[in-house]
C-alpha cells in the first residue's frame, strides 16, 4: 500500500506535513515498559535502531499504548533478507545477495546477545510498569527481528538522501502510520522538518501526477541493499553494482612479487575487491589489471598504469583479462539474461520472492556484460 495524491501537484507545493506526535515512538509513556527497560542501557552502546526496537516490542505488548492501533496494523512477515529460507538461496544463483544475507543474520544475532539481551535480563518483569501477563520471552530474539524488520522496511532514514531530498536537519529516523507509507524510489519529495510546528513537512521537488504515489529517495542504495532492507526494488536504479575482485596469483605467476611491489608503490591493494556499476570502470581495479597483465619488458613503465596505458599490448592483455573474468562470474549463474526475462515475462508463474531474486540477478548480469562492452 502506498500514499497517492487525490490530485496534482506542482513542484515546491507542501504535498504532506506529519506532526511529531505520529512519529514513532512519540507520547510513549515514561513509565510504560520500554521505557523503563531503556533507562538501563547504556546510551554508549545502544543505537537509534536497537532503542527502537525495544519500543516497538514493548508498545506492541501494551494493548493499552497510544500505538496500539498502528502497531496492530504492521506485518508479521516481510520479504527481505532476513525473511528468506536457506532453500531459496538458490534462485539467486551467485548473487551476493547469498552473502549479505547470512551477515545480516550473523550481525543480527550478536546485536541481540550483546545490546537487547542484557536489558531484558536487567528487568524486573514483576514490576508495575510491565503489563500484566507479559514476561522476558516475549523479548526475545524472534520479537527482536520482527521489530527490526518493521524499521528497515517501513522506516524512512533521511540520513540517505541527498541536499536536494532533505533541507537542513531532520531526525536519523521517521517512522509512524503515514511515513510508512510513502514508497522508496526515484524520490518526488524532499523533507524537512519544522521545529517550531513541530511537524516533518513532505514538498514536491518534481510534478506528482493525480493517482501517483509519493516516493522518498533511497540515496545511493543498489537493488541489493534494497532488497536485502526493505524486501523492494527500484526500476532502472542507477546504482546497482557488482562486486568484482582482484588478485594476484602468487602460485602461478612467477612475477607475481615484483608486480605486488608495484602496487604497493601505486598505492593500489591486492587483494582488493571493486564495486562496478554499470558503464563505470573504477580506476584502481584497471590500473591493477594492467600491473598484472604486465610483461617483463614492461617493468620498467608499470608507473604509467594509473593514469594510461602501459602500451597497447599490455592495454589488450588487461582488456582480455576482465573480459574473461567477468564470463568466469557469468558462469557461475545457472540462467542467462534472456531466461531470467522469460520467467519475469507473463506466464512464468512467480512468486514475489521469486520474482525479487530472478530481477536482481538479472540485473547483475547485465552489469557484467557492461563491463564486457566496456573492455570490448
Amino acid at each position: 500500500m502506498s500514499l497517492v495524491v487525490s490530485e496534482d501537484i506542482a513542484e515546491g507545493e507542501l504535498v504532506l506535513s506529519i506532526p511529531a506526535n505520529l512519529l514513532f515512538p512519540s507520547l510513549v509513556s515514561k513509565t510504560s515498559l520500554s521505557s523503563a527497560m531503556l533507562r538501563n542501557a547504556d546510551n554508549s552502546t545502544i543505537g537509534r535502531v536497537s532503542a527502537l526496537c525495544i519500543y516497538l516490542m514493548g508498545e506492541r505488548l501494551d494493548p493499552e499504548s497510544f500505538w496500539a492501533p498502528w502497531i496492530s496494523s504492521l506485518p508479521d512477515t516481510f520479504r527481505h533478507a532476513l525473511s528468506y529460507k536457506d532453500e531459496e538461496m538458490e534462485m539467486f544463483q551467485a548473487s551476493a545477495f547469498k552473502e549479505l544475507r547470512q551477515r545480516k543474520i550473523t550481525n543480527l544475532r550478536s546485536e541481540y546477545e550483546s545490546i537487547i539481551k542484557p536489558l531484558v535480563d536487567a528487568q524486573d518483569f514483576a514490576a508495575p510498569e510491565v503489563p500484566k501477563g507479559v514476561t522476558a520471552a516475549q523479548f526475545g530474539f524472534d520479537a527482536f527481528e520482527w521489530a527490526y524488520s518493521v524499521i528497515t522496511t517501513r522506516a524512512v532514514f533521511p540520513g540517505l538522501l541527498s541536499d536536494k531530498e532533505r533541507i537542513g536537519e531532520v531526525p536519523v529516523v521517521l517512522l509512524g502510520p503515514l511515513t510508512d507509507a510513502l514508497k522508496h524510489g526515484e524520490s518526488t519529495v524532499s523533507i524537512s522538518f519544522d521545529g517550531e510546528g513541530q511537524e516533518a513537512r513532505f514538498t514536491a521537488i518534481a510534478p506528482i501526477a493525480k493517482g501517483d504515489a509519493v516516493s522518498v529517495g533511497c540515496g545511493l542504495t543498489s537493488n541489493l541493499e534494497l532488497l536485502a532492507n526493505r524486501g523492494s526494488l527500484v526500476a532502472a536504479n542507477r546504482n546497482n553494482f557488482v562486486l568484482i575482485k582482484f588478485q594476484l596469483d602468487m602460485d602461478a605467476d612467477i612475477h607475481a612479487s615484483a608486480k605486488q611491489a608495484m602496487m604497493r608503490q601505486l598505492n593500489l591493494t591486492n587483494p582488493m575487491t571493486y564495486i562496478v556499476r554499470s558503464g563505470e570502470m573504477p580506476q584502481g581495479l584497471l590500473s591493477s589489471l594492467r600491473i598484472q597483465s604486465l610483461s617483463p619488458t614492461e617493468f620498467t613503465s608499470y608507473h604509467k598504469a594509473l593514469e594510461s596505458p602501459v602500451s597497447l599490448d599490455n592495454e589488450w592483455r588487461a582488456y582480455r583479462l576482465l573480459i574473461s573474468s567477468c564470463n568466469a562470474i557469468l558462469g557461475l549463474y545457472k540462467t542467462s539474461v534472456e531466461e531470467d526475462e522469460a520467467l519475469l515475462g507473463a506466464g512464468g508463474g512467480l512468486t514475489a520472492r521469486a520474482q525479487a531474486a530472478v530481477s536482481l540477478r538479472r540485473q547483475e548480469k547485465l552489469i557484467y556484460d557492461s563491463v564486457k562492452a566496456w573492455a570490448h
